[in-house]
């Protein structure tokens, strides 16, 4: 696997973090970060906040970071890999999606935020701090970032020459929309191990379901699926469901086939959710991560149609990215992901 050096980037020492979803892109000029009136998402006093930030600039770089116990690298990737497929994915990417972020591309010209890759080999990124042959340090809110350039960074990559694959956890309409783009040919990139990585669940909420349709799923779940006590613990092939004040689990059909068909997602969809919901478009639910579930339980209207899912485990992640499957959306979550707007690639 090829990884390559930030030619030119920057990180933010402001201390100030922001959520990996927050900006994907933004403009420096002369080493100040400029954003005008072309980004229409951000009101004036924002733009004027984030504008004034400082920012160091580093060239020929890769940044280590540890966070808790957790380490990984940010780096550059070339859009090469992803052609020859030694970059694996999961996920369907939506064209609409891709035009705008097509668009979006030529408006700016640094990215500030980067993808997530997944990998095998765990590298020992706590022998290369020890040797403190990095050229800068920083404390940013909980995130240590050590700074390597020229030399000292190629030695860290190189430790990737070996490894096959890379798996995208998060990032896949980024990558395919810099494989459109004549002018950018790699993409910056956040390598973490999978021995660092948590897959967690994505839970479902049916919005706003009247207790006659309810009545009538329920009747074809209890006659066709195995249904267990409410307090059931959840694992491979077995969901929560909760409406009002009632509550099961619910243990999926298992499939005579592969990893993919017996994707809990694909079963929930097929089974569930178009079967005894007779739902067909999934864009009418809602999709809540763990802590987003628990405060949304507390305060869910009663006509609300809850189901907890049960994550997918890394073995069964991987084998369905070497095969070629395209889980279904909303499959995965992974944690943990790397902050937006602390480091920046120019690449234009």
């Amino acid at each position: 696997m090829e990884i390559k050096l930030l030619e030119k980037s920057y990180l933010n020492v402001s201390g100030k973090l922001y959520d990996s979803e927050f900006i994907n892109l933004t403009n420096i000029k002369d080493n100040r970060i400029a954003l005008d009136e072309s980004t229409l998402f951000l009101n004036e006093k924002e733009k004027e906040l984030l504008n004034i930030q400082p920012i160091m600039n580093f060239n020929d770089a890769v940044y280590v970071f540890k966070y808790e116990n957790i380490y990984g690298m940010i780096c550059d990737v070339p859009i090469t890999e992803y052609h020859s497929g030694r970059i694996k994915c999961h996920e369907l990417v939506i064209p609409d999606i891709v035009q705008g972020m097509l668009s979006n591309l030529h408006g700016y010209n640094c990215e500030a935020a980067p993808i997530l890759l997944g990998h095998g080999k765990r590298v020992d990124y706590e022998s290369y701090i020890h040797e403190l042959k990095f050229t800068e340090n920083f404390v940013l809110d909980g995130i240590e970032i050590f700074v390597f350039c020229g030399e000292e960074a190629r030695k860290i990559i190189e430790e990737f020459s070996d490894e096959e694959n890379l798996y995208v956890a998060d990032g896949h309409h980024r990558l395919y929309t810099t494989s459109l783009a004549s002018f950018k040919n790699s993409v910056l990139s956040c390598l973490i191990s999978f021995d660092y990585l948590d897959i967690l669940p994505i839970h479902r909420v049916i919005p706003h379901v009247d207790a006659q349709l309810f009545e009538k799923a329920k009747e074809f779940i209890f006659k066709k699926f195995e249904i267990m006590p409410e307090d059931t613990p959840l694992s491979k092939g077995k969901i929560r469901i909760e409406y009002d004040e009632e509550k099961f689990v619910v243990n999926l059909i298992d499939l005579n086939s592969d990893a993919f068909w017996n994707n809990d997602i694909y079963r929930l969809n097929t089974q569930i959710i178009s079967q005894a919901f007779r739902i067909f478009d999934t864009n009418s639910l809602r999709y809540l991560s763990d802590s987003e579930f628990i405060k949304y339980k507390q305060d869910a209207m009663k006509n609300d149609v809850l189901i907890e899912t049960y994550p997918v485990d890394n073995e069964e992640f991987v084998e369905c990215a070497d095969n070629n499957c395209i889980m279904p959306p909303k499959s995965t979550w992974f944690s943990p992901k790397f902050p937006s707007f602390l480091i920046f690639k120019q690449y234009k």
